[in-house]
C-alpha cells in the first residue's frame, strides 16, 4: 500500500471520527463539583468540595498546604482535566521542582482520563502524551520542571505549582516569570507543597491574606474514611518515634529545625530541577566520585555518586540496599557501574568497622579506585563540614529526591566540651545516605583542592544560610 493511499485513509477515518463527535452533541457541565461527580466518577471529600467551590466562585490565587496521602494530587488532576475542558483555547501549566514530579500529576490525569466515558473521552481530548495533553477545543496542559528558561514564552490561564516549597529559585520564578505569564489572561494559580523551610515564596503564601489557604491536617482524612486503620496505626506511631517528621507530614505544619546539620532551607536551594538520576545501565560518561557507606547491624548499605564539571558537582546516582544485604552485592553493584560509565576517578569506603580487608577485596574484584576512610570524630566533622560548604557556596547540586532530603535533614550536631562536633541521628531514623554523599563530596574535592587549613567552629557558625 503506497503511503499516499495510506494517508487518504487515516484522513478519511478522522473526518468520519470528527462527524461523529459533532453528532453527538456533548454537553459538559461547567461547575467544577457536578464536573468531577459526573463526567470523572470522583467521590469528593469536603476539603476537596472545598477547593473546588472557591474555583466556581471565582477565587484565583490558591494556596493549599494538605497532609500526605489527603487526594491533594487526585484533585489537583481533575482541577486540570474540568478547567481545559471547559475553557476553550487554554494554557494549564504543571510546574514542580523536576520534571519526574511533573510527571507524576500527569500520569494521574492519564488516570482520571481513563475514568471517563469513552466516547466523552474521545469528544475532548485530541492527543495525550506524558509531557503535553491535548483538548479538541484548543486548551493543552503542559508539564514542566521549574526551569526559568524553559517556563518563559508561556502565556498561561491555570498554574499548578506543585511541591513549591522545593522551588530553589522560587524567588526568582514566581514574581518574574509565573505571575507574568498570566498577566494577560486573569489567570488562576494553586499553590501546593508539603511544608519545608521557612525562608520560601510557599511559606509567604500561606501567610498572604491576598490567598486563599487550604490547610488539611491527616485528622480530616481521618473523618473523610480516606486512611484504612492500619495506615492510621503507622501515624500514630510516626507522632511517637518521630514527632518532627508526624508534624510536618501528616499536620502539615512548618516546623523548626535548629538542630540539624543541613537545615531544609539551605537543603531546597541545593535542588536541580533539570537534574536527573543516571540508571546502573546508562553509559554515563564524565568525571565521577564515589561515596560508600557500609551497613552495620540494623543499618542499610548506601552507594553516592558524584560528577564533576569544572567547579560544580552533581549528584548523579545513589542507591540503598535492603536492609540485611550482603557486603558482597555492593562489590558487585560498583563493579558494574564501573564498566558501564566512563570515568570513576575515586571510591571513598567507610571501613571503620569493617577494616582495610574489605578495600582488599575490592581491589582483587578490579576496582582498583577504592580507599578507605576511618570514620573518626575529626574526620567526620571535616566531612560534615565540606558537604554543608558546598551547598552554601551553591557548588553542589541535587535532584529533586523527598527521600534523600529527608535523610540530609535527619542528621543533627552538638559542640563536645572539647569545642568538637559530634553527630548523630534521632532514634529510628538513618544517615547512611547523609554520609555516602560526604564521601562522594570528600573523594571528588581532596582530589580537587589542595587541603585547606581546619575551620574553627567559631568561624563556621558565622554568617550565612545553615
Amino acid at each position: 500500500m503506497s503511503e499516499r493511499l495510506k494517508r487518504l485513509r487515516k484522513r478519511r477515518r478522522e473526518l468520519i471520527e470528527r462527524k461523529k463527535l459533532k453528532k453527538a452533541k456533548i454537553k459538559l457541565p461547567t461547575d467544577p463539583v457536578e464536573f468531577c461527580e459526573k463526567i470523572l466518577h470522583i467521590r469528593l471529600t469536603g476539603y476537596q468540595r472545598r477547593l473546588l467551590r472557591l474555583l466556581a466562585e471565582g477565587h484565583r490565587r490558591i494556596v493549599l498546604r494538605w497532609a500526605r496521602q489527603t487526594g491533594k494530587t487526585y484533585i489537583l488532576a481533575a482541577v486540570l482535566i474540568w478547567y481545559c475542558s471547559t475553557h476553550p483555547g487554554s494554557t494549564a501549566l504543571i510546574v514542580a521542582p523536576g520534571l519526574r514530579q511533573s510527571l507524576i500529576l500527569s500520569d494521574r490525569i492519564h488516570g482520571l482520563l481513563n475514568q471517563m466515558e469513552p466516547s466523552i473521552r474521545r469528544g475532548v481530548i485530541e492527543k495525550a502524551l506524558r509531557t503535553i495533553i491535548r483538548f479538541r477545543n484548543g486548551s493543552q496542559i503542559v508539564a514542566l520542571p521549574n526551569s526559568e528558561h524553559l517556563l518563559r514564552g508561556y502565556t498561561a490561564h491555570l498554574v499548578i505549582c506543585d511541591e513549591a516549597a522545593f522551588f530553589h529559585n522560587d524567588e526568582a520564578i514566581f514574581p518574574h516569570i509565573l505571575m507574568p505569564m498570566m498577566a494577560t489572561t486573569n489567570g488562576i494559580m494553586i499553590v501546593s507543597s508539603t511544608p519545608w523551610g521557612r525562608r520560601s515564596i510557599y511559606h509567604q503564601l500561606n501567610q498572604d491574606p491576598d490567598w486563599v489557604l487550604i490547610h488539611v491536617p491527616w485528622t480530616e482524612a481521618v473523618k473523610e474514611g480516606i486512611y484504612s486503620r492500619e495506615f492510621v496505626g503507622e501515624i500514630e506511631k510516626l507522632r511517637e518515634t518521630r514527632p518532627q517528621a508526624f508534624r510536618m507530614e501528616y499536620e502539615a505544619e512548618f516546623i523548626e529545625d535548629e538542630e540539624a546539620w543541613l537545615s531544609q532551607d539551605l537543603l531546597a536551594k541545593a535542588i536541580d530541577e533539570e537534574l536527573e538520576y543516571y540508571r546502573i545501565e546508562d553509559r554515563a560518561k564524565g568525571q565521577f566520585y564515589m561515596g560508600l557507606d557500609l551497613a552495620e547491624r540494623r543499618d542499610y548499605t548506601a552507594i553516592a555518586v558524584i560528577q564533576r564539571e569544572g567547579q560544580l558537582l552533581k549528584l548523579v546516582h545513589r542507591h540503598k540496599f535492603p536492609l540485611g544485604t550482603g557486603l558482597a552485592a555492593a562489590i558487585g553493584y560498583i563493579k558494574t557501574l564501573r564498566e558501564n560509565w566512563n570515568d570513576i576517578r575515586k571510591i571513598y569506603v567507610d571501613i571503620t568497622k569493617h577494616g582495610d580487608y574489605f578495600i582488599q577485596d575490592m581491589h582483587e574484584a578490579g576496582i582498583p579506585e577504592a580507599e578507605g576512610i576511618i570514620f573518626t570524630q575529626r574526620r567526620k566533622q571535616e566531612m560534615a563540614q565540606l558537604l554543608r560548604q558546598r551547598i552554601q557556596e551553591g557548588r553542589l547540586r541535587i535532584p529533586y529526591d523527598r527521600e534523600l532530603l529527608n535523610e540530609l535533614n535527619i542528621e543533627r550536631y552538638e559542640l563536645t566540651k572539647t569545642g568538637a562536633i559530634r553527630f548523630y541521628h534521632p532514634e529510628g531514623t538513618h544517615d547512611d545516605q547523609f554520609w555516602a554523599l560526604a564521601l562522594a563530596v570528600y573523594a571528588a574535592e581532596t582530589e580537587a583542592i589542595p587541603r585547606r587549613p581546619r575551620i574553627s567552629v567559631r568561624r563556621l557558625f558565622d554568617g550565612g544560610i545553615r
